[in-house]
């Protein structure tokens, strides 16, 4: 098997958290026209970013000799991913930051037709999604359940609707996956 790229970001999509079992078939059917998974079209210049956290540990030191002799991992490595929508509607916004996309008249906006405002939940709420990415190099990145963060990032004078997506443990699932853009468009 040839060594894989991941570089830069081509696509992204959401959806509702994944339950399901991951397979190039299924991230083929999410993001297929007629699937379920909502894709974002405008990433603001250089605000696309993939990071990993170090995981935490505890080093264990063996007093006679000043050395490590055991390493216990506490925490693992949490991937997460990051944009900044340059462009996005108020069911967008609604989706991704929490509130709800409004009508004229404030009531609570269903179509994209209908809403002509947001408005922000009087309490914090917990936003959970799947986030799909595809890189330039056609290879696909996929956090089945990740804790959304949206907020409003000021970025060369546009407020943008700033997502932070960290993976999230999802049972037998699993919570992050990576393939080969091949294997997704060959996928029946």
């Amino acid at each position: 098997m040839a060594k894989k790229q991941f570089i830069g970001i081509k696509r992204i999509w959401y959806a509702d958290v994944i339950t399901t079992a991951v397979t190039a078939a299924a991230v083929k059917a999410l993001i297929a026209s007629n699937g379920n998974a909502k894709e974002v079209l405008n990433a603001h210049q250089d605000t696309w970013g993939y990071e990993e956290t170090d995981p935490e540990k505890t080093e264990y030191v063996n007093q006679l000799t000043g050395s490590t002799y055991y390493v216990d991992v506490t925490k693992g490595s949490i991937p997460t991913i990051s944009f900044t929508m340059g462009e996005y509607s108020y069911l967008e916004k609604a989706d991704l930051q929490g509130g709800e996309a409004i009508t004229a008249t404030g009531t609570k906006a269903t179509t994209d037709e209908t809403a002509v405002g947001w408005k922000r939940s009087n309490a914090a709420g917990v936003i959970e999604k799947a986030i799909i990415a595809q890189t330039k190099t056609g290879n696909y990145v996929v956090l089945t359940k990740a804790n959304i963060v949206g907020k409003g990032n000021f970025v060369e004078k546009n407020i943008g609707l700033g997502v932070s997506a960290m993976a999230l443990e999802n049972g037998e699932i699993g919570s992050e996956f990576w393939f080969d853009g091949d294997a997704v468009e060959k996928a029946a």
